[in-house]
């Protein structure tokens, strides 16, 4: 829902949204329904005019940070071979409770770019999906090290199958009690560089395990993301 769609105390539903409510939600005038604006505010409002083209609604209460989680996690991401690998990937990730997906470039990455608007009709349909306030993110493709200077979260961990088994997120986290920001960063089907995982120690990140097992590229972020925000 765009921010002119919100006028005082109504909230007005156009085009494909109000078709949506009324043909296959069967919504009628009286009910109640849930609106985002993907800015952490969710709108708790009343159907009171169905119309050819728009739905208006009067609000009743407006909940901040609906269902999103406690800490802020971006997730950086290398490209897949596979599209729909990716697409699951970032479908996934919204579901999870990321609000930044970086989509990045490392030096055994295959693709050379992204469809970048493909990923955000996801996010915007994952989101409606699952419920939450926020609309995630989606920047533009970053090579390796923009992300490495760019990156200010509270903790940064890389992921990489030649950690401590020990070192797992749950075991890292507990050092960093009071972290709000938090960013993931997984690499290509191919791993990350000696190179890169040197450059990315420097630069403040942490290795952490996910396990003995090798993961697929996207299992490995499914998996980071459900670890890191767990509560």
């Amino acid at each position: 829902m765009q921010p002119n769609q919100i006028v005082g105390n109504a909230v007005i539903v156009q085009g494909e949204e109000s078709k949506h409510l009324v043909r296959v939600l069967r919504k009628s005038v009286g009910e109640s329904v849930f609106v985002t604006d993907g800015n952490d505010r969710m709108y708790e409002a009343v159907i009171v005019e169905i119309g050819k083209t728009e739905t208006r609604c009067t609000v009743k209460a407006i909940h901040h940070k609906y269902h999103e989680p406690v800490v802020d996690a971006t997730l950086a991401v290398s490209l897949l071979k596979n599209p729909a690998r990716f697409d699951f990937l970032v479908e996934k990730a919204t579901e999870l409770g990321v609000r930044h997906i970086l989509p990045l470039k490392c030096e055994r990455t295959i693709p050379s770019h992204e469809k970048h608007d493909r990923l955000e009709k996801l996010t915007v349909a994952a989101m409606k999906q699952c419920g939450r306030s926020w609309l995630p993110r989606i920047a533009p493709l970053m090579n390796f090290d923009e992300v490495l200077k760019t990156s200010a979260q509270d903790l940064k961990l890389l992921p990489h199958e030649k950690s401590d088994p020990a070192q797992t997120i749950l075991a890292t986290l507990q050092h960093y009690p009071g972290c709000k920001s938090i960013l993931i960063v997984i690499g290509p089907e191919g791993g990350f560089t000696d190179d890169e995982t040197e450059r990315a120690m420097n630069a403040g990140f942490l290795p952490v395990s996910l396990g003995v097992r090798r993961l697929r590229a996207e299992t490995a972020a499914i998996v980071a993301i459900n670890q890191v925000l767990k509560s």
